[in-house]
């Protein structure tokens, strides 16, 4: 049965397993690129990407939503009807790709501020990179995660990061490696990634062509769909003028480019640490079971449960690692960039403060355009552009990094707390506030480690060991609170057939 707890596990090993792999495979690259570039070419590199962001952004037209919300219904009910669906959504955006970056290639080289200009062929080929790994990532998230086909992605995935990381090494073994070189190791690697996506894609679809659409189904119309993808574009474009790839824009005209390496690298911590909390990590598998959840019920009983069990995984995963960087954070930054960043581990702290709020964050979207109440996200995007002015006036008044690590935290609150507001005043959605409360309590009773005498000793041997503790006692402290309802307890430990989850 589609979108089943059995079809739900089995996608999920193959999700967790992929992402274990290319997540281990993306920390290396990551840190061995902070380690064999220059400081310069590193800020080059973070720009790069930021730019390939908010042009992902603005080209995608709000079709990723679009099938986020009717992919599922389209599996569900419509059965041959999915093939053409999907491949019109892919051809637009790889139309909108096509356009955006051969405009790009045209007056990129005017976008680049004076001091950079000598990056102007390099900009030219990493357009390469938005083209091909752009369509890639549309069709692994947008596209397999919604028809649960988990094991073509993260298999395209974990084989694109190995070629990346081959590619480097082998340059680095021959020459004396430089910018260009990792980003004609990008577009290899992206170029394979994307053939293998179309041919595991294609192979699935045949298993749809001749299957019937149920009777008692109204197939949704255009006009329907393009006004959830409407409103969602339109909240994007909002938001993406305080995102964190607009701050690091910021940072680099108002800080320099050394500090603009230092954000973009506290920033891809921050995003891989968000990409792997269980809200974010599963979020591909979440999704569509929110959205089936609802179709199948007709109400929002079993959302607002998926939802909120969900919502709680997230802390659960992320306050013992809010606690640790708060501790150990300028150690742990000092040994991740090998010296070229120290004393910078209060502004990581304020970015895992800033991950609470962007935890819940995709699954208050997802109840709202679930229940067709899309335009709220849209409000609330608009609140979010208040901190866009903090993060200048900071800068201004000489507070650093502080002023685009405060914006972050604000627009996230603001982004929230309007949802919540909405959904609760509106809908019978009530989040489960006395479990949070509970998750956020056993965190606060982990700041104690801060008192015990631990021997400064240094290196990863200490920081491994302030973990574990800091874990450990969050884990005792949660045990004690079970913020975790016993129904929610009886799902969790049902899915994985085995009492494992106590809290």
């Amino acid at each position: 049965m589609m979108y089943s707890a059995v079809e739900l596990k089995f996608s999920a090993v193959h999700f967790l397993a992929g992402k274990a792999v290319s997540a281990l495979l993306t920390l290396i690259i990551l840190l061995l690129l902070i380690r064999i570039l220059s400081t310069e070419e590193y800020g080059m590199y973070v720009l790069l990407v930021a730019g390939m962001e908010l042009v992902m952004a603005v080209l995608s037209f709000g079709l990723p939503w679009l099938a986020a919300r009717y992919l599922p219904e389209f599996r569900l009910h419509g059965g041959g009807l999915v093939v053409p669906f999907v491949w019109r959504i892919i051809a637009l955006l790889a139309c909108a790709l096509v356009v955006g970056s051969t405009v790009l290639f045209f007056v990129g080289h005017w976008l680049l501020p004076a001091d950079l200009l000598h990056y102007a062929h390099v900009v030219r080929l990493f357009l390469f990179v938005l083209l091909l790994e752009g369509l890639s990532r549309y069709i692994r998230e947008n596209i397999l995660g919604p028809l649960m086909q988990q094991k073509i992605a993260q298999i395209t995935l974990v084989i694109r990061n190995f070629v990346v990381l081959a590619l480097i090494g082998i340059f680095f073994l021959s020459t004396e490696i430089s910018l260009w070189h990792v980003i004609c190791a990008e577009i290899f690697a992206s170029a394979l990634g994307l053939a293998l996506l179309f041919k595991g894609l294609a192979r699935h679809l045949n298993t749809y062509r001749n299957r019937d659409a149920n009777a008692n189904w109204v197939r949704p119309d255009w006009n329907r769909m393009w006004r959830v993808a409407r409103n969602m574009y339109f909240n994007n474009l909002i938001i993406l003028t305080y995102s964190p790839q607009v701050l690091i824009l910021l940072t680099q005209r108002y800080l320099g480019i050394e500090a603009t390496a230092l954000f973009g690298f506290l920033c891809k911590l921050y995003l891989q640490i968000v990409n792997y909390l269980p809200a974010t990590l599963l979020f591909s598998l979440i999704q569509p079971k929110l959205v089936a959840s609802y179709i199948h019920a007709g109400n929002m009983g079993e959302l607002i449960r998926n939802a909120n069990l969900a919502g709680k995984l997230s802390l659960f995963v992320l306050m013992p690692l809010v606690a640790s960087v708060w501790l150990i954070g300028d150690e742990l930054l000092n040994l991740l960039s090998d010296g070229k960043f120290v004393l910078s581990g209060n502004y990581m702290t304020g970015l895992m403060v800033a991950m609470i709020p962007f935890s819940q964050r995709r699954i208050l979207e997802t109840i709202a355009v679930t229940i067709d109440k899309n335009h709220i996200i849209l409000f609330s995007g608009f609140l979010g552009v208040f901190s866009l002015p903090i993060a200048y006036g900071l800068i201004q008044m000489e507070y650093g990094l502080w002023g685009p690590v405060i914006a972050m935290v604000v627009s996230q609150i603001f982004f929230n707390a309007v949802i919540v507001y909405f959904l609760v005043y509106n809908t019978t959605y009530r989040p489960d506030s006395i479990g949070f409360l509970k998750l956020m309590a056993a965190a606060l009773s982990v700041f104690v480690v801060a008192y015990i005498p631990f021997p400064q000793s240094g290196g990863w041997l200490y920081l491994i060991g302030m973990i574990l503790c800091v874990t450990g006692f969050f884990l005792l402290t949660a045990y004690f609170l079970k913020p975790f309802r016993p129904e929610e307890r009886d799902r969790l430990n049902g899915f994985f057939k085995k009492k494992l989850f106590v809290w």
